[in-house]
């Protein structure tokens, strides 16, 4: 004990002298740094201190069990205890104290020792992944940045309408009309106050620049002849105003821009580009893909630029065999640095018009930890701590118990885990694609394309999975909410009715098909809300679930006016009320039926989960029940406490009178005992076994009284149990006579008549 005093004293004079330096070196000397540079301060102190706690102490740990596996002890040494302290019986009965006043708590109900083992898991459960779930909703809630789809809208509007200086993509008609959008929207708009050699932003936004240049890209089908099958993009070399055969000039290099818009894509991709960018554009007419097609790049000023687009113009860049033209360009707000990934697409149809789109990623690709707020970093540093607890916990008890990786409440664990590690990759991918990139800016020449598209779609990736990160989390949470009786009884119905309700869902799917593939045929030429099939399913859905607004009756009726009433009549009365409502109905009736079967199966009085978190974590109740706010003052109702004790034991007579007097009668009836009877010999039981612990306790305190005010630990180091008074002899009565006659006599007046009292109590 003494040892223990010892080491807290030296750790507080520790703490102590730490904390007066550093406020001495506050005042006097004073530090001041810059906010980047204490982020960055901070972040290096947490990650030497993760590196440490994850990589340091488990080498070091394996290099320890080498050294005693490899190179044990000759002569085993066991530890040193601290014998300088000695238990005695006063020990003893403080311990037994605190066990019979824990063991007041428990009455009958909390035997249940199977349910209390449920609920233990339960409570562990609760707190590790509790607070796991809540740092990640914080964390998510933090770092989200509601300017993105501010961004993201303005930049398609801007793009999309017409406005005072440069035309809009909606307004483009024809495929020949695409060089004055090009002229006026990305080549005027971006060199408004263009002088002496560089761009000073857009339009619009000063603060908005474009990095590098912009790429136009089109997409050639090698037979402009209309069907049904998916067009066949062109892959073939081409000479200027496509001719063929293409010859290599030996001087093709010098004037490589000369002959780039002749020239497929696919030649200069790199291996990330395959890896990333090898996906398909899905437009209204086909699918485009990325990985094809061919480019021409803009220059930066409006005279170099001018000169691109004439050249194209006057040798038939664009033509009949030209599919869609894709137009890439980054925007990068220095203000609320953000990155603006645009893709401008028109699609050229077979009956000569065209289809416009625009398309816009917003992201923060430089958003590195020495520039979050102090909120953000707090609830990052949060967040990894508890997922390293979480994982820790998960792996020790995997790692000791491997069958419980059957449980499908494990795996999907592990896969949390798992999907935090694939984010960390993502993210640090990320930062060293942006890195690299950054620098490519630094020393990027005027005709340069910079691809910050490869990020871009990292960053959606990471995206994504911390979105399937949350929805796996959520529906986690629904195994530590078994604790409530009404998510059991859920659980309950499910395994009861996924059959039924599998079967039936099928059914009603089978039957939306087959009317979506009906109005698609007949309404699709006509209704934008049923061009095709997947859109017409969803919208279909929509409608069955309530959200009737975005379909119109007359949407069905461009196949004449009996079969849209028919249609409209099927949709709205057969699929909703009768489909729907039969599915909703058979999951009440299996709902009845668990409640039915849980009500006939739950004869055992049962306790609830807080019942068993009051008595599992009674010290933490009982510090929160002592607080000041908690405290119930005795109310009097302007009398005494003996009026009031006197009162209610009045009504308790006036109540056993009354039950006496019912059961007195002639006529009484012998009943089977019911639920209530058995709850009042509970009742009775658990009453007897409260007053046999409150004896226990008090004649345990009297014990400890009796020490602490005489101490005698001599003759009571043995047990009560073990000791015969009547062999002991009379001579141990009358030394423990003549000690209480001196110890007496020195003591003041009231603490002598307080140990009369005392013994007044005790031999009664």
């Amino acid at each position: 004990m003494k040892a223990k005093q010892a080491h807290r004293a030296m750790c507080a004079i520790t703490l102590g002298i730490i904390t007066v330096c550093m406020i001495a070196i506050t005042i006097f000397a004073g530090f001041k740094h810059e906010v980047v540079k204490f982020k960055t301060m901070l972040v290096s102190i947490v990650i030497a201190l993760l590196f440490q706690y994850l990589i340091g102490d488990p080498i070091k740990f394996v290099i320890l069990a080498m050294d005693r596996a490899l190179w044990p002890p000759k002569l085993y040494i066991p530890p040193l205890s601290d014998k300088s302290y000695k238990h005695d019986r006063r020990d003893f009965l403080k311990q037994r104290l605190l066990s019979q006043k824990s063991n007041l708590m428990i009455s009958s109900q909390y035997r249940n020792w199977k349910l209390n083992e449920q609920y233990k898991v339960i409570a562990h459960d609760l707190f590790t992944y509790g607070q796991y779930y809540l740092c990640l909703m914080c964390l998510v809630l933090v770092t989200r940045d509601e300017t993105l789809y501010h961004n993201t809208r303005i930049i398609k509007e801007l793009f999309m309408n017409n406005h005072t200086d440069y035309t809009g993509l909606k307004e483009v008609y024809f495929l020949n009309q695409l060089y004055d959008f090009i002229e006026s929207t990305l080549v005027i708009a971006f060199n408004t106050n263009f002088s002496g050699g560089t761009s000073t932003g857009w339009a619009h936004a000063e603060q908005t620049v474009l990095l590098g240049v912009i790429r136009l890209r089109q997409l050639r089908v090698v037979s402009p002849d209309i069907g049904l099958s998916r067009p066949e993009f062109s892959e073939m070399y081409y000479m200027p105003d496509w001719q063929l055969p293409y010859r290599r000039l030996y001087y093709a290099d010098k004037y490589w821009r000369i002959y780039e818009p002749w020239i497929p894509i696919r030649v200069s991709f790199e291996f990330l580009d395959g890896l990333l960018m090898n996906f398909d554009h899905v437009g209204r007419l086909a699918s485009y893909p990325e990985l094809s097609g061919y480019v021409s790049l803009l220059a930066r000023s409006t005279a170099n630029s001018m000169k691109v687009l004439d050249y194209l113009h006057e040798y038939h860049w664009l033509t009949l065999n030209t599919s869609a033209v894709f137009i890439d360009f980054t925007l990068y707000n220095v203000d609320v640095n953000l990155f603006s990934i645009c893709t401008l697409r028109l699609e050229k149809t077979p009956f000569g018009g065209t289809v416009p789109d625009v398309q816009v990623e917003s992201a923060k690709l430089l958003e590195d930890v020495d520039q979050m707020p102090y909120t953000g970093l707090l609830a990052l540093l949060i967040y990894v701590v508890v997922l390293i607890q979480f994982s820790q916990s998960l792996a020790l008890k995997l790692w000791y118990e491997p069958h419980l990786l059957k449980s499908i409440w494990n795996r999907l664990d592990l896969f949390i885990c798992l999907l935090n590690v694939m984010v960390v990759v993502l993210v640090v991918l990320r930062e060293a694609l942006v890195a690299s990139m950054m620098k490519k800016v630094e020393g990027a020449s005027k005709m340069e394309f910079i691809d910050f598209r490869r990020p871009s779609r990292l960053h959606q990736l990471t995206t994504i999975t911390v979105g399937f990160l949350i929805c796996v989390t959520t529906l986690r949470l629904w195994r530590v909410m078994q604790f409530s009786s009404i998510f059991e009884l859920f659980t309950r119905t499910l395994y009861l009715a996924w059959a039924a309700v599998a079967s039936t869902a099928i059914a009603i799917m089978i039957f939306l098909m087959g009317f979506c593939f009906a109005v698609v045929t007949i309404n699709g030429n006509n209704s934008d809300n049923f061009t095709n099939f997947v859109k017409s399913m969803v919208m279909c859905m929509c409608f069955s679930f309530g959200f009737s607004a975005q379909v119109k009756p007359s949407e069905l009726f461009y196949g004449g006016k009996w079969l849209g009433m028919f249609l409209y009549g099927v949709l709205a009365f057969v699929i909703i009320v009768l489909l729907i409502n039969v599915f909703v109905s058979l999951i009440n009736d299996y709902f009845t039926v668990a409640k039915t079967i849980r009500d006939h199966s739950e004869k055992d009085h049962r306790i609830n989960f807080f019942q068993f978190l009051r008595v599992e974590f009674s010290r933490y109740f009982t510090c929160i029940h002592s607080l000041p706010c908690f405290r119930r003052a005795y109310v009097r109702n302007k009398r005494t406490v003996a009026q009031n004790v006197n009162r209610k034991l009045n009504v308790m007579d006036a109540n056993r009178a009354l039950q006496l007097s019912k059961q007195t009668g002639d006529n009484r009836v012998v009943k089977r005992p019911s639920d209530e009877d058995e709850e009042v010999q509970l009742k009775h039981k658990d009453r007897g076994e409260r007053i046999i612990n409150v004896g226990n306790i008090l004649n345990t305190q009297f014990k400890l009284l009796s020490m602490i005010l005489f101490e005698d630990y001599e003759e009571d180091n043995s047990d009560e149990s073990e000791t015969d008074p009547e062999a002991a002899g009379g001579s141990q009565k009358k030394i423990r006579k003549i000690n209480l006659r001196t110890k007496m006599k020195h003591m003041p007046k009231n603490k002598t008549s307080n140990i009369k009292i005392f013994f007044f109590f005790s031999k009664s």
